[in-house]
């Protein structure tokens, strides 16, 4: 086999396991051949020695190929090395440029809500704080996010520490778990708003929380529809970093 040859067939084996981040949920040989432009038996042959190799696996009811655990060992090789400031930090900027406030990451650290990274909004009148600052755990949008997300050994551990009365949180927690995100206003500082959403790796597990800060005063000049913008851009920004750990499905209302 001539090396340009070797070149051709490996390049649509890359070709084949891209297009199961486009679906993941499966493909079929004729879907797959057409929608790549190459023959059935070509396919067919590429399929069939990946899941000899574990990369993909065949599922014989639906006759459709879906990733399989070797593939799956590689992405999570991947993301187990990527760095949660470093690929948030663009995003931070990005998010405080667009909606004009400040933009902090931060993270439980022994039982401690501490600040890992921030971005502060270009507005001459803004809310900033220091990384390393420490957050409360008992009140604020950031609060909210960890009690409603973090697994129920970990949850415990906060509450015990704060003494927080659950009883009157349970049913606005269900609804930030819910919806994605959660507000606060003037909780932690005075005259400061929050808004903040989860930072979610490929266990699906909560590793930070993405939060934007800023004078009451704009928050409170906004209509409903200019909030429900903020949020979602907020709520983007968030999407975004998680994918980048590994996080794939979301389902906020």
């Amino acid at each position: 086999m001539t090396e340009k040859r070797k070149n051709i067939n490996i390049r649509r084996v890359a070709q084949v396991l891209k297009c199961f981040t486009q679906k993941p949920n499966g493909w079929g040989i004729t879907e797959l051949a057409s929608h790549l432009g190459l023959a059935k038996s070509v396919i067919f042959e590429i399929l069939n020695t990946l899941c000899e190799e574990g990369l993909l696996e065949k599922d014989k009811d639906k006759k459709i190929y879906l990733c399989g655990d070797e593939l799956l060992k590689l992405a999570l090789a991947h993301y187990g090395n990527v760095n949660l400031v470093k690929v948030s930090r663009p995003v931070l900027k990005n998010l405080a440029k667009e909606v004009g406030e400040t933009v902090i990451l931060s993270q439980i650290i022994d039982n401690r809500n501490i600040i890992i990274e921030k971005v502060d909004g270009p507005q001459p009148l803004r809310f900033t704080l220091d990384i390393g600052t420490e957050l409360p755990l008992d009140k604020g949008s950031s609060a909210r996010i960890f009690l409603a997300f973090l697994p129920d050994e970990k949850k415990k551990e906060v509450i015990d520490k704060y003494k927080i009365d659950m009883s009157k949180l349970k049913e606005e927690l269900e609804i930030v778990r819910k919806r994605g995100f959660a507000i606060s206003k003037e909780e932690v500082y005075p005259g400061v708003n929050a808004i903040s959403v989860p930072i979610l790796n490929n266990y699906n597990e909560l590793v930070a929380v993405l939060g934007v800060g800023g004078p009451n005063i704009r928050y409170n000049k906004e209509n409903e529809q200019g909030k429900y913008k903020l949020i979602s851009k907020i709520l983007a920004a968030g999407e975004k970093i998680s994918a980048q750990i590994g996080f794939l499905k979301w389902e906020w209302s």
